[in-house]
């Protein structure tokens, strides 16, 4: 009984923990990949690090689709100050 109401407990909890790196600060001079299994908390990551940056998720065949067919959209779409992810 306590096991299954504390199995339950972290089912509905999102845990975090901090990274010792930022990936703000790793994505400023480069490009990276996030690669992962699935539900690890790669979007989470990006989400919480990375608030106020456009992000294209490539996994959506939506959004792949689109921008295969016109690239030239990330150069409209985007600002120059703006931050891609």
């Amino acid at each position: 009984m306590i096991i299954s109401r504390m199995s339950a407990d972290l089912q509905n909890t999102k845990l975090f923990i901090p990274r010792i790196l930022s990936l703000k600060n790793l994505v400023a001079e480069k490009s990276y990949f996030l690669f992962g299994p699935r539900q690890t908390g790669k979007t989470f990551l990006i989400d919480r690090e990375l608030q106020g940056c456009r992000v294209y998720n490539l996994l959506r065949s939506e959004v792949f689709a689109q921008l295969s067919r016109e690239p030239e959209r990330l150069r409209q779409e985007i600002g120059p100050s703006e931050r891609l992810v």
